[in-house]
């Protein structure tokens, strides 16, 4: 817990600042993001012997999040297209598991990449500040209060095949956490919603980062590994600090963008 803290003392900076100053910087903060976390996928999806093609897969992933840097995203069906056509053209002239070349570079592209990217245009939205700190916030609330509820009052198993410490207590306090914060961030943020549509957003992001923090163990388990990297200390990889994040903050901006709130 002391490496975790001090490890996460010393980051905060290099992401809250980017973020604070937006515009090119948020931007350079996913790209070098979204390589760090494709890396990983791509050297994950290796050790499973499913052959990515890394060297397509990670240019794909970037071009990918920074479709986020125009609003509204118009690049993305291109990018997206054109990332597939490739990825698959390349297969064709694989001898052994093309299909498995095709499937685990697209997936992690889209997977990585189209999530970077959603967050990036949220972040790019004029109250977009504000939103992106939202998700953040409640993301860490969620995971930061599940670790310690389920701590010390974990008994119940959540899912046990996937994540075998989760348990339904310290998911239920991480989710009771989210709601507390996110109702409480409506009277000091200048956001357009009430305290129980905070509340009620807090619950969503905690059941999202739930999923995505599951999402990722699937990953790990299929091929076998620990940890996704090694990149920070009592942490693990990227993803392993994106997997709940890649859930919260595309459904933000797409609840703040389809209710068109601000």
């Amino acid at each position: 817990m002391i490496t975790r803290l001090r490890v996460g003392l010393i980051a905060l900076p290099f992401v809250l600042a980017p973020i604070w100053l937006g515009g090119i910087w948020s931007a350079l903060l996913i790209v070098a993001i979204a390589l760090a976390g494709g890396y990983e996928y791509y050297a994950m999806m290796q050790v499973g012997d499913y052959r990515p093609a890394r060297w397509l897969g990670l240019p794909w992933v970037v071009a990918l999040a920074l479709t986020g840097y125009t609003p509204g995203m118009p690049w993305l069906s291109t990018v997206l297209t054109a990332g597939l056509l490739l990825t698959l053209i390349y297969s064709l002239f694989q001898i052994e598991k093309p299909v498995s070349t095709w499937l685990s570079t697209s997936a992690g592209a889209i997977y990585i990449g189209l999530m970077l990217g959603q967050a990036l245009a949220l972040r790019l939205r004029p109250d977009g500040l504000w939103w992106l700190l939202m998700g953040l916030l409640l993301t860490w609330t969620n995971d930061t209060t599940a670790y310690l509820v389920g701590s010390r009052l974990g008994r119940r198993r959540l899912w046990p095949r996937l994540s075998p410490k989760k348990s339904w207590e310290g998911t239920l306090g991480g989710w009771l956490g989210a709601a507390v914060v996110g109702g409480l961030l409506t009277t000091i943020m200048p956001l357009p919603i009430s305290f129980a549509v905070g509340a009620a957003l807090g619950i969503a992001c905690g059941v999202l980062a739930l999923l995505g923090d599951l999402s990722i163990s699937m990953l790990k388990r299929q091929v076998g590994v620990k940890d996704t990297g090694a990149l920070f200390p009592g942490h693990g990889g990227m993803l392993d600090r994106l997997d709940s994040i890649l859930f919260v903050l595309p459904f933000v901006y797409q609840i703040v963008t389809l209710l068109k709130l601000g």
